[in-house]
């Protein structure tokens, strides 16, 4: 199940209901796979330097993201790390409701041609964020992290890209894959859940 946390945390609640507890789920995880936990002290850890990577935005004269987008960044970047950080913190109570992410109405009404320019939008924007960094003395992340933040969000937008060449072929495409990989997933943890109750 390696996936996103978000994806991971609802294919969860699917499986198993939002009031399932944390640690709980832990001690049925596979051995070899990370455990919730630690998933989500990596993502903390993530969202971190997202945080850093706006403030060096504000700081760049340069920086062509405006406050008002780096404003909305900031607040949702900081409540989804208040809520992993609230989670961490009290673990032996936390549940999957939690973690569960907030229902965005605006990007529910989205086109997918909408959707598709958005997270264009957002890319670039992290692009300039990691050169800000790079040119701000106060910004302490280092040259390897941006790198690899760099070529993650340069992989993106090739995929963006080539996907805006045929939108409709793209977007079925997505659909299909979505509802795969979320059936799959769901599949995998009721299995295992399973398997767990037999031993």
């Amino acid at each position: 199940m390696a996936t996103g946390i978000g994806n991971l945390i609802m294919a969860l609640i699917l499986a198993l209901g939002g009031s399932a507890g944390v640690v709980a789920i832990d001690d049925a995880m596979p051995e070899d796979k990370p455990s919730i936990e630690e998933r989500l002290t990596a993502q903390s850890e993530r969202l971190d330097l997202k945080l850093d990577l706006i403030d060096a935005c504000r700081d760049w004269s340069n920086c062509t993201v405006d406050n008002a987008t780096l404003d909305d960044y900031g607040t949702h970047v900081s409540e989804k790390l208040a809520r992993i950080n609230s989670c961490l913190a009290d673990y032996e109570n936390c549940t999957l409701d939690d973690l569960k992410k907030e229902h965005d109405a605006d990007k529910a009404n989205m086109t997918f041609e909408e959707k598709l320019e958005n997270r264009t939008s957002r890319i670039a924007d992290g692009l300039q964020m990691v050169e800000a960094c790079r040119n701000v003395d106060d910004c302490d992340i280092d040259e390897e992290t941006l790198d690899r933040i760099e070529e993650k969000l340069e992989k993106k937008s090739d995929k963006l890209e080539r996907c805006s060449q045929d939108l409709d072929k793209c977007e079925e495409k997505h659909k299909e894959g979505k509802h795969k990989r979320m059936k799959n997933m769901r599949y995998k943890v009721r299995k295992h859940m399973d398997e767990q109750e037999t031993v």
